[in-house]
């Protein structure tokens, strides 16, 4: 269906397409009236069949968006006028979405957007190295790119549940479960942590699958949705500690209590993948929504344990704290970064 209906008193543009949607059992709201112990939830938000009605036909700022600079909020507050329509249509005056129920799927929403939008950098590099030519219409030619094919890059979203580890080629994950073991028989542990996107340095030669990181994701359909979800089982077992570049906490906003997380990760990632695994230094970044609420920027200040432990010039923890508006600029500040990586 359109990402936008015409605005009409009885919304008849929207009525058969989300009638016949609910009918065939693919529509984007679950009734959850007869489930035992909902109390106060009747309805549910279908998070990916949500994503699939919305962006059937385009990627929010990507190529064939037709206003790729609008702001993620934007994006999502229309998809959410599109379900609460539907959900009038089919269940009337008896459907009702409440903010909670917005809530619970908006920062998974917030996350595959920011991950699609970086896919695209991803795409647009990789195309540059291997022609050494420039043709997308939104993003700009970062400066001081040299193309070589030796330099593609893979930026792929982390699902919940899976290991970072499990990137690694059998002799790295040897080496790391060396260390890990050392650590248990003392009863102790420092878990290699999953950040929510990784950016990586293919391997040369290229393995085989990585060619699916040259091509663009053009919408959020379920197709798109699980290329971006499978990502990692097509990097699974090439990587050693060098092509680790950077990792990123994607967060629509965070509690003040939350807050540490996202410095325990970035100090737990820069020892195991610099000095465990011996590669360069990565860059940890934080990319929110918004920063209200708690002391994001100053608590993201903080040192890297591991830049005091070498007696060198201290370097933060977060490398950048970026407030992630609209997915064109944050492509584009991802994008801009990609040369200055020394390996």
């Amino acid at each position: 269906m359109p990402f936008t209906f015409p605005k009409d008193p009885d919304i008849g543009a929207q009525t058969a397409v989300c009638a016949a949607c609910h009918a065939a059992g693919h529509g984007c709201l679950v009734d959850v009236r007869q489930v035992r112990n909902r109390r106060s939830t009747k309805f549910q938000i279908a998070q990916q069949r949500l994503l699939d009605c919305a962006f059937d036909t385009f990627a929010p700022g990507a190529i064939g968006d037709p206003d790729p600079t609008r702001s993620f909020k934007s994006y999502r507050e229309q998809s959410y006028e599109n379900l609460a329509a539907a959900g009038k249509i089919i269940w009337g005056d008896e459907f009702e979405l409440t903010s909670g129920q917005k809530g619970k799927v908006d920062g998974d929403i917030f996350e595959i957007m920011v991950a699609a939008a970086l896919w695209n950098v991803a795409s647009a590099w990789n195309h540059l190295m291997n022609t050494g030519l420039w043709k997308h219409p939104t993003l700009d030619v970062p400066m001081n790119a040299v193309p070589t094919p030796k330099r593609k890059v893979a930026i792929i979203k982390m699902p919940r549940g899976r290991d970072t580890t499990e990137l690694l080629t059998p002799a790295a994950r040897a080496e790391y479960q060396a260390f890990e073991t050392s650590l248990q028989s003392r009863g102790m542990e420092l878990k290699l942590s999953t950040p929510d996107i990784l950016g990586l340095r293919i391997p040369d030669p290229m393995p085989d699958g990585f060619e699916v990181f040259t091509d663009p994701i053009t919408d959020l359909t379920n197709a798109s949705q699980q290329r971006l979800e499978r990502a990692v089982d097509v990097v699974r077992g090439t990587c050693e500690g060098r092509h680790f570049l950077f990792a990123i906490a994607v967060k629509t906003s965070v509690r003040s209590d939350r807050l540490y997380q996202a410095l325990f990760e970035a100090n737990v990632l820069k020892y195991i993948l610099g000095y465990v695994l011996r590669g360069p230094a990565i860059r940890f970044y934080a990319h929110m929504e918004s920063f209200e609420g708690a002391d994001v920027l100053g608590r993201y200040s903080a040192a890297s344990m591991t830049s005091l432990l070498t007696g060198g010039t201290p370097t933060r923890a977060i490398d950048e704290t970026y407030q992630a508006l609209t997915p064109l600029e944050t492509a584009q500040r991802i994008l801009n970064d990609l040369p200055t990586y020394v390996l």
